[in-house]
């Protein structure tokens, strides 16, 4: 059947792109919705946004302008909540691999001296993509996956409080809170000592720490839950 390219605008294909930049559209999604039209074979080991900006280009050279002008510049084009619980449903219903989800999820990069608070929209997608997933690419698993969808979808939790638990999703991270609570339940340590720590460990103080007042009223069991967002 002949491709119909006659309607296809720059328009397309930035939507498509912004798609994929914030996770509401997979790759194999793309390549789905757009079959009739584009021929994406090429998308295999290749970036998407490359990809579509460079068929686009073939197309036509006013597209690139276009493209480059709203991709670079649209305060639009970072991964969000939606996309980041689209890609994670994707991946635990094997529907893209982990290699896949990994490929999305880190395709925002720092620059060495470029901050990465506020460049979100969200503030947990954006700790997930730059600093947690970064820092736990080695171990993170189908099973972890699921464990940040949970939290993703707690119902009633803070951004705060979402931080906390997927910070502590490594069984490395959740002994070391652990062995704090131990050490503080004995030892009563100053607030200075806790905001060192907190500040180490959560990028919180004891103010901004949405546990603060469970320290030193509730025992280490109920702490541990309430900081890892288990309800049972």
């Amino acid at each position: 059947m002949k491709r119909r390219t006659h309607f296809i605008t720059s328009t397309y294909f930035i939507s498509l792109i912004k798609s994929w930049l914030q996770g509401t559209r997979t790759r194999t999604e793309i390549i789905l919705s757009t079959a009739d039209v584009l021929q994406l074979s090429r998308i295999e080991n290749t970036d998407v946004t490359c990809l579509l900006t460079t068929i686009a280009r073939e197309m036509n050279e006013d597209f690139y302008t276009e493209i480059v002008t709203h991709i670079n510049y649209d305060a639009d084009t970072t991964p969000t909540r939606k996309g980041l619980i689209h890609h994670l449903n994707a991946l635990l219903a094997e529907r893209i691999t982990l290699e896949e989800f990994k490929e999305w999820a880190l395709w925002y990069s720092l620059d060495d001296d470029q901050l990465s608070a506020g460049i979100f929209e969200d503030f947990i997608v954006e700790y997930f993509c730059l600093d947690f997933l970064p820092a736990n690419e080695d171990i993170f698993s189908p099973y972890m996956c699921k464990q940040v969808l949970e939290i993703l979808e707690y119902t009633g939790s803070s951004p705060t409080q979402q931080k906390v638990a997927l910070t502590l999703l490594p069984d490395h991270e959740l002994q070391d809170f652990k062995e704090f609570l131990v050490q503080s339940a004995s030892q009563h340590p100053s607030i200075n000592q806790i905001d060192r720590y907190l500040m180490k460990k959560f990028g919180m103080d004891h103010e901004s720490f949405p546990y603060m007042q469970e320290l030193t009223t509730q025992g280490i069991i109920t702490i541990l839950k309430k900081a890892q967002l288990i309800t049972t």
